[in-house]
């Protein structure tokens, strides 16, 4: 049987030597007397596993305190959870997910330098990337360093799709000009933010060694990003899928593969498998799925829908593959399909932030085609490539 290129590239991960900007740091900094604050999460670990809070302390390197991103310092909480602050092995642990998105100036007090080291997803909806965003402004205000220790994109470092956020449309969730599929690494993005909107920021990236962007393979483990994305697999249709928060359909939330099962109780999975496999997307195949999601939207409810098959991540365009899926998916939902109102601004929607604007949603209630609906989603992209060309590191 044939492996599919998403397996073939797993399992030539352990057959590179990609080294991260965690163990780089560690081996020029070790000792060396400054005092230090760090925003991580679970993701934040050396090549051999090591968090690097604690590698950080066994490197005689003092860490005064740490911030934690949306789903806290530890990853256990649920997206859209306010978090507060904690004590941790007797160090303060702020929140930047809650009362406050970004470090308060007097948390900074002291410091020698802010380090960030959290795994991104590619993906212009993942809030890390804002945290990274609004530190980096903070420390460019009170004139505090700022070391970014580098990490691959997960979804490679050369695939760019759709056209850039706008500044009227900046939110938590899509800013900063970013097409929802960027392709950088952390320390690229973090170079683009700096020469793009904080000129002033004191920047330093502790970059990767042995990475090629367009390698799938790292050698590095994957580390659960956030509670809902447990795999490469589901990172890899994230940027398409995650559309459809914006609406009643279930984005397989409370299923062991959120965004790769996309459906609903009123869905005839068979119909919805046939119909969209009859639009031949590249680098995709569907299998009907049954389901019932343990949280979230139709909780305890038996759904319907199907299972995004990746075959060739090459040429596969979640983007194109998302919006294909929401027009063939609120055809054959009739009344039952709904947008999900915005819980935070009474009177929008909640897609409209995840897209950019109304534009895609108010193409979707016209009865645009997906094509058309693409064409508009990618105005800008090649501006978007020129700007991002000047921050690339890698080859």
């Amino acid at each position: 049987m044939e492996i599919n290129k998403l397996k073939e590239a797993e399992l030539q991960m352990s057959d590179t030597n990609v080294v991260p900007g965690i163990d780089r740091f560690l081996a020029d900094h070790r000792g060396d007397g400054k005092r230090y604050g760090l925003i991580t999460n679970q993701t934040g670990i050396t090549s051999k596993g090591e968090p690097t809070w604690k590698a950080m302390q066994n490197s005689g390197l003092n860490l005064v305190t740490i911030f934690g991103p949306e789903h806290g310092f530890r990853g256990e909480s649920q997206d859209a959870v306010e978090i507060g602050d904690q004590e941790f092995h007797r160090m303060r642990v702020y929140s930047l997910y809650g009362d406050r998105l970004r470090p308060e100036p007097h948390q900074l007090e002291g410091l020698d330098a802010l380090v960030f080291d959290i795994q991104d997803v590619g993906c212009r909806y993942y809030t890390y990337l804002y945290t990274l965003a609004y530190a980096m402004q903070v420390c460019a205000e009170v004139g505090l360093p700022f070391i970014v220790l580098d990490r691959p994109n997960p979804l490679n470092g050369v695939t760019v799709e759709g056209g850039p956020i706008s500044r009227e449309h900046d939110c938590f969730v899509g800013g900063y000009g970013l097409p929802p599929r960027y392709g950088m690494t952390i320390g690229e993005y973090a170079r683009y933010v700096a020469g793009e909107y904080y000129p002033k920021a004191d920047l330093t990236v502790i970059e990767l060694s042995g990475f090629r962007r367009s390698e799938y393979g790292t050698g590095l483990p994957w580390v659960i990003p956030s509670p809902n994305l447990p795999s490469l697999e589901c990172a890899v249709v994230y940027p398409g899928t995650c559309l459809f928060e914006g609406t009643n359909i279930s984005e397989g939330r409370g299923t062991t593969r959120p965004f790769e099962i996309i459906g609903a109780p009123w869905i005839d999975n068979e119909q919805l498998r046939l119909a969209l496999g009859a639009r031949a997307l590249p680098g995709a195949t569907f299998a009907s799925m049954f389901f019932t999601p343990t949280f979230s939207k139709h909780r305890g409810a038996t759904c319907q829908g199907v299972m995004i098959c990746v075959t060739d991540r090459e040429v596969f365009k979640p983007l194109l593959t998302g919006i294909t899926m929401m027009q063939v998916i609120r055809d054959l939902s009739g009344d039952s399909f709904e947008w999900r109102q915005d819980w935070e601004r009474e009177g929008h929607y909640f897609l409209d932030r995840l897209a950019g604007g109304p534009r895609m949603r108010e193409m979707f209630d016209a009865g645009a085609d997906p094509a058309s609906i693409y064409r508009e989603m990618v105005k800008g992209q090649e501006d978007f490539l020129a700007a991002r060309a000047k921050y690339l590191i890698y080859p």
